[in-house]
């Protein structure tokens, strides 16, 4: 008898390692595999922190005024650069410009961006993410998109 609770000891010290590295295994490849987008701390961003005017490529220009409005310029340029897929193509689904208003959306958990919510004058309405030091527009199919980096204006 004693050498069957030796015996089982053993196995139940076996079974918990393994299941010890399997959940370590499988929660590591859930964390850095199973997310749509990039991960890390919720940036908690207020609207007063967007105010500003933000530049993308090819003098894109955003500029968040702090009633909630905005206005946009060149946008079209942000996407027009030799590397990006919308190279010499119409992006009919983003005005090139115009006025409108922002919304910012709450931080996520484990994600480095929080929604910005455009809405043009016009009814056009696109989805943007706001970071701490940038803000990023995803252009095209959602499998393969340009992404347009506008950075702070040092102007």
């Amino acid at each position: 008898m004693r050498d069957f609770f030796r015996v089982s000891r053993r196995l139940s010290l076996r079974a918990a390692a393994a299941w010890t590295a399997l959940l370590i295994f499988t929660g590591g490849c859930a964390c850095c595999c199973g997310s749509i987008g990039p991960i890390g701390f919720a940036p908690d961003l207020e609207p007063v922190d967007l105010v500003d005017t933000w530049t993308g490529e090819s003098g894109a220009r955003l500029v968040l005024h702090s009633d909630g409005t905005f206005d946009a310029d060149r946008l079209h340029g942000c996407a027009d650069n030799d590397n990006s897929r919308y190279h010499g193509h119409d992006m009919a689904d983003l005005p090139d410009g115009g006025t409108g208003r922002w919304t910012l959306g709450p931080p996520e958990r484990l994600d480095p961006y929080q929604d910005l919510w455009l809405e043009f004058d016009s009814g056009a309405g696109w989805g943007w993410q706001a970071g701490d030091d940038e803000i990023v527009v995803l252009l095209g199919d959602p499998d393969v998109q340009d992404v347009c980096f506008f950075e702070r204006s040092t102007s």
